[in-house]
């Protein structure tokens, strides 16, 4: 009988491509991953894998038993998921990704008291951009993952609830001058201004250049930045203008000025996990926590 967690190790080496990225993946070493694999060819008295350089890629046989291999894994975790009904309170393991601005401002609030009231529940998280969150979902990696509708995402055998409304919002240096203080902003009033964009090629940067272009005008980049800190740098040194998630609002804005963009714009925050797995009280607990702590989240 083929075993469920090779098959597993081998679903997570399609998804890595490599032994050693799979094997960083699972928390183990590059030859037991080796190992369990050989041992998996030997069940299934084929070859599964073939080897290119540091590359290995699946066999036919390979890529039809991951296949198979997620239907399997959808109906062991239905299982375990409904059994988990019986139990009394909520515990185990919850793996939960989200990306990066929700992970750093919102989430930890939402794990903490999930934490506290679930004291036998252990939970991991990771910071992924939502496609990333999206395959290890698939891959069995993570139980819940918090990704926006920015991306195009196949959401078939997986559950899709809006979280909230994130809304996209103008930063200026505190000295610039702004008509009625406090006031939303119109978009076309700043195409004059230099723009400090997310790093080139992303999904938000794409997002952003679509949004002033719908406004009438293609922004002038003076920069491209792979992170919030510096982004926020430029803005405060007076080089640009810039828009980012209302999520970001903080400590490190308190020194800037804020604005809503009139007509709005934004972004739904979405919790995705696996169909199999709803019946689970962590996935429910998680999910409540998740709602509270973004409700509680600082607003422009």
């Amino acid at each position: 009988m083929l075993d469920i967690r090779r098959l597993h190790i081998l679903k997570t080496l399609e998804l890595e491509g490599t032994m050693t990225a799979a094997a960083a993946k699972l928390h183990m070493t590059t030859s037991a991953v080796s190992q369990q694999l050989a041992v998996l060819e030997k069940e299934a008295g084929l070859a599964l894998l073939v080897r290119t350089g540091r590359k290995v890629r699946l066999t036919e046989a390979g890529a039809m038993l991951v296949e198979h291999f997620g239907r399997i894994a959808s109906e062991v975790e239905a299982a375990e998921a409904t059994l988990k009904k019986f139990q009394t309170d909520v515990r185990g393991r919850l793996a939960i990704s989200a990306f990066p601005s929700f992970c750093s401002t919102v989430l930890p609030s939402a794990v903490m008291s999930l934490q506290a009231a679930y004291p036998r529940l252990d939970v991991t998280i990771s910071d992924l951009e939502p496609l990333q969150s999206v395959a290890q979902l698939r891959a069995g990696n993570i139980d819940i993952a918090v990704i926006d509708d920015l991306h195009e995402i196949q959401d078939e055998g997986l559950v899709k609830t809006v979280l909230a409304r994130d809304e996209i919002i103008l930063i200026l240096p505190r000295d610039r001058h702004v008509p009625e203080p406090g006031a939303a902003v119109h978009l076309p009033d700043y195409a004059h201004e230099s723009w400090v964009l997310d790093q080139e090629g992303s999904v938000f940067e794409q997002f952003v250049l679509q949004t002033c272009r719908q406004a009438g005008f293609t922004p002038k980049v003076i920069a491209n930045c792979r992170n919030l800190m510096a982004t926020l740098g430029l803005v405060r040194g007076g080089l640009g203008v810039a828009l980012m998630s209302e999520l970001n609002l903080g400590r490190e804005t308190e020194d800037l000025q804020v604005r809503r963009v009139d007509p709005s714009c934004g972004r739904n925050i979405i919790i995705l996990y696996r169909a199999a797995s709803k019946a689970a009280p962590a996935i429910t607990a998680a999910i409540e926590e998740l709602r509270i702590a973004t409700e509680a989240r600082p607003t422009a």
